[in-house]
């Protein structure tokens, strides 16, 4: 398996084209690439970004684009904390970084978004199998540091079912899966950056057990919060009332 970073030129807010960019950069696709895209640039080039000076205070931004939100930690600045898209970011994800004058939000809806840009591709360089996966950076509880997360992906299943399946001494498993979206996305964290390194896109290849497909397959990756294994402790943000 390899991760191969995408130098880029820079994309501006408010509205950059990525299509252009995705046709500049993207020049050796394979069959059976995952191809990973920056929430970032997403968002630029939807025009999903607001001048700072014609913004309210960030506060008010981060309640309209929550979910649902919970007061977060006095030290960080980015508080309240936010459920956005089927993940726990703070600050709703509204980032400043990389935006120049501008805060620059998630992306609407990054399945569709993910599914577009597949098409594109798919048809631009001819290719049977291929996925996109529309990733974020987000903090784990009680880990220092950002880690990648899909936040949309399209063309392939996300998750990898291991029900049924046996272990090393032949007991079967009940309930394990790999989320490989999620696990791909993390790894791309590690090569793109965080700062001024200008690659947002990464190419995963050769990732194995991955299943190709054409159809939606959010109902696999998405869980509904009362089901989810973190309930006990996330639903804080839906008791709030």
């Amino acid at each position: 398996m390899q991760y191969l970073p995408i130098k880029t030129r820079r994309l501006n807010p408010p509205q950059d084209d990525l299509f252009s960019v995705l046709d500049e950069s993207l020049i050796n696709l394979k069959e059976e690439d995952l191809v990973l895209i920056t929430s970032k640039v997403v968002a630029i080039h939807q025009g999903r970004s607001l001048a700072f000076k014609d913004a309210p205070a960030k506060r008010e931004l981060v309640e309209q684009e929550a979910e649902e939100f919970i007061e977060g930690h006095n030290k960080y600045f980015s508080s309240p904390l936010a459920i956005k898209y089927g993940a726990m970011f703070y600050g709703a994800g509204i980032d400043e970084s990389n935006s120049g004058e501008y805060y620059t939000f998630l992306p609407d809806e990054p399945f569709e978004a993910a599914k577009e840009i597949w098409q594109y591709l798919k048809e631009k360089h001819k290719l049977e199998k291929l996925g996109v996966i529309i990733t974020d950076s987000h903090s784990l509880p009680l880990r220092r540091g950002v880690s990648g997360i899909s936040i949309g992906n399209w063309g392939f299943h996300p998750i990898n079912n291991h029900v049924g399946k046996r272990d090393l001494f032949g007991r079967e498993m009940k309930l394990s899966s790999t989320n490989i979206s999620d696990s791909v996305s993390a790894g791309a964290a590690a090569v793109s950056g965080e700062t001024d390194e200008s690659t947002p896109l990464v190419i995963a290849r050769e990732v194995p057990n991955v299943v190709f497909t054409d159809q939606d397959t959010r109902d696999e990756v998405l869980v509904a919060p009362e089901d989810d294994i973190y309930y006990p402790v996330t639903k804080i943000f839906y008791e709030k009332d």
